[in-house]
């Protein structure tokens, strides 16, 4: 219930799951991310897409073309697949101008719109453009894929949502920590940052190698105190 908690007051409130949503789940129910925010979603009153294309890099144009979702989550290889599969369609001088004035209005804080040079938003459901927010998944301790800031840049620009960008891990309920919605920085080809862990967690970075927390950012080895059992991750993070 913590972890449900948490990942409903992470969003701003006026953006949290509401009855007039259609979830979907693109990633399976046994990673407690997945779970947790499905049943935020039951616990808001939204409505539940479920189907038997669920997973790490699935085809998320194939598996929402007979639903029109509103909010998604997906794996990390799921949206860098869908990622690589709409970079493929930006070709032409015009399109390629429009990317580029869409991703200078990410960098300045603010969601692109269709412009004159054509929209980039693909076909994510029966609805194009109804989707308002996008979560994506990557797996701490398991091969996954790490999307840079690049990558969540274009998958804002591709979905047409707000995305949000959590690591998780088996033994936490939810995420360890999440991008806030409304954070459209990037850093270009580098691995992206993680936001602020979820209320439901307290989170310790401990100095590991050349990796340790300074006076300007905090960077470390992750141990996480989840009610009384203390573990750690073997994965290096930024938290900001």
């Amino acid at each position: 219930m913590a972890a449900i908690s948490a990942l409903i007051a992470a969003l701003p409130f006026h953006r949290r799951f509401n009855p007039s949503d259609l979830f979907f789940a693109a990633d399976s129910f046994a990673y407690t991310y997945t779970l947790c925010l499905t049943l935020a979603a039951l616990f808001s009153q939204a409505s539940l897409a479920i189907n038997s294309v669920a997973g790490p890099g699935v085809d998320l144009l194939l598996a929402s073309r007979n639903i029109a979702p509103t909010v998604m989550v997906a794996s990390a290889d799921s949206a860098a697949k869908l990622r690589a599969q709409t970079s493929e369609r930006v070709t032409g001088t015009l399109k390629k101008l429009g990317h580029w004035l869409q991703s200078r209005t990410l960098e300045a804080g603010r969601m692109p719109v269709d412009s004159f040079f054509g929209s980039q938003t693909v076909a994510l459901g029966t609805t194009p453009g109804k989707l308002r927010l996008l979560f994506v998944a990557e797996k701490a301790g398991i091969d996954t894929l790490a999307l840079t800031g690049k990558d969540l840049c274009d998958l804002r620009i591709f979905s047409g949502s707000r995305v949000v960008y959590a690591l998780t891990t088996a033994r936490v309920a939810g995420a360890v920590a999440q991008t806030m919605m409304y954070d459209y920085r990037t850093d270009g080809d580098k691995r992206s940052h993680f936001g602020l862990p979820l209320g439901s967690l307290e989170v310790k970075l401990v100095d590991k190698g050349d990796v340790k927390t300074t006076d300007e950012r905090a960077k470390g080895e992750v141990s996480t105190y989840p009610t009384l059992t203390r573990f750690r991750l073997l994965t290096c993070v930024r938290l900001s």
